[in-house]
C-alpha cells in the first residue's frame, strides 16, 4: 500500500514508495514465505515492488532479479489524478474502456493488451529458466490481472473478475505446458488491521 492508494490517486508507472501500512504488509508477506523453497525472486523495477521482493528474498539468500516487463500498466495522463477527476475529464473514454478494455489506450499510456504481452514475455523467460522450481514474482494490479486472464485462458474483458489486494499471494502451477491457478488473492498471512 502507498500514500497514493490511500488518497485514491491513479498509480501506474509513477514510482511511489510504500507507506507505513505497506511496509508492515511486506514484512508479514516475507515472513509467510520463510519456509518455502524459493529458487528465485523477480520484481518489477518500481520501488514499491522491489522493496517487497527484497523483503521476501532476504530469507532465502537471493538477489532480486529486476524485470521491467512486470511493471504496472502505464496510466499515462491518468497518473496522479483522483478517480473522480478521471471520471469527470474522460467520461467517453471510460465508457469505451468498459466495453473494450483490452484495446482502449489511456492517453499517453498503454492498452491492457500491451501490458499482458510484456508481462507474458516476462513469465516466458521465468518458465524457460526455472522449470520445476518455485519462483516468486512481485508485480502490480493490472499486470497481475492480465496474467491471470492468460493463465485461465479467458479474454481481457474478464479482467474485472479478479480483485487483487496489496501484499496478497497468488499461486500458479506450471506443468506439462499449462498454467493452473491454485491460490488467488490470499491475504490470510496479513494481520486483520493490514487488510485493505
Amino acid at each position: 500500500m502507498t500514500r497514493w492508494n490511500l488518497e485514491g490517486l491513479c498509480q501506474g508507472f509513477s514510482d511511489v514508495e510504500l507507506n507505513q501500512i505497506g511496509k508492515k504488509q511486506i514484512v508479514e508477506l516475507g515472513e509467510s514465505l520463510v519456509n518455502e523453497k524459493i529458487s528465485a525472486v523477480y520484481s518489477s523495477d518500481l520501488q514499491r515492488a522491489t522493496d517487497t521482493a527484497k523483503e521476501i528474498a532476504k530469507y532465502h539468500n537471493l538477489t532480486v532479479k529486476v524485470d521491467p516487463d512486470f511493471r504496472e500498466m502505464n496510466q499515462g495522463d491518468f497518473e496522479g489524478l483522483t478517480f473522480e477527476e478521471i471520471r469527470e475529464s474522460y467520461s467517453e473514454l471510460l465508457s469505451e474502456w468498459r466495453e473494450n478494455p483490452e484495446t482502449v489506450r489511456i492517453p499517453g499510456g498503454e492498452t491492457l493488451k500491451e501490458v499482458q504481452e510484456r508481462a507474458w514475455r516476462g513469465i516466458q523467460k521465468i518458465v524457460s529458466r526455472h522449470e520445476g522450481e518455485t519462483v516468486v514474482t512481485v508485480s502490480h494490479n493490472f499486470t497481475i490481472v492480465t496474467l491471470l486472464c492468460k493463465f485461465k485462458g479467458t479474454g481481457l474483458r474478464d479482467f474485472r473478475n479478479f480483485k487483487i489486494k496489496a501484499a496478497s499471494k497468488n499461486v500458479i502451477h506450471f506443468r506439462n505446458g499449462s498454467f493452473k491457478i491454485t491460490i488467488l488473492n490470499d491475504i490470510t498471512h496479513l494481520s486483520p488491521d493490514l487488510h485493505n
